[in-house]
């Protein structure tokens, strides 16, 4: 019995589901194809959420095909996501992202939404299993509190 109380004093507590998310967008503003590939799970799956013709629609993305396109882009213009303030929720191996963004090509605005994060403990790092996100031009609505 003590030995199982003295093993739960010594484990170390899990980093925040948001390091992942954060380490996934560093990967992405370096174009660094391997490290956002080691973001995700495998068969992870890369969604958009919006409407078309006035009707709700899901757009499914292949990831593989997003990372190379990421990767391969031009530095001109300058792609950069900014992330607002996140909410974060975590049972057990399980985690949710719920972030605002806004997404600037050298600068200037050109979309924003929130971005859905799913994410899995590994037994070592938390990995995104789904990002779905809104884009939208209507970017008045979109209250963003930009993380540091």
């Amino acid at each position: 019995m003590l030995i199982l109380c003295g093993k739960g004093l010594f484990a170390q507590e899990r980093p925040s589901p948001f390091i992942a998310v954060e380490s996934f967008f560093k990967a992405f503003h370096e174009k660094d194809s391997i490290a956002m590939q080691n973001s995700f799970l495998e068969n992870a799956r890369l969604m958009r959420s919006g409407t078309q013709q006035g009707k709700a629609m899901v757009q499914i993305s292949n990831l593989e095909q997003f990372i190379r396109s990421v990767a391969k882009r031009k530095n001109s213009p300058q792609w950069k996501e900014h992330l607002g303030q996140p909410i974060i929720q975590q049972h057990l191996n399980l985690a949710t992202v719920w972030v605002p963004f806004r997404f600037t090509l050298d600068g200037e605005l050109s979309h924003c939404g929130y971005n859905s994060f799913t994410l899995v403990w590994d037994d070592m790092n938390w990995k995104i299993l789904s990002l779905i996100d809104t884009g939208t031009k209507n970017c008045d609505l979109i209250q963003l509190v930009e993380q540091n």
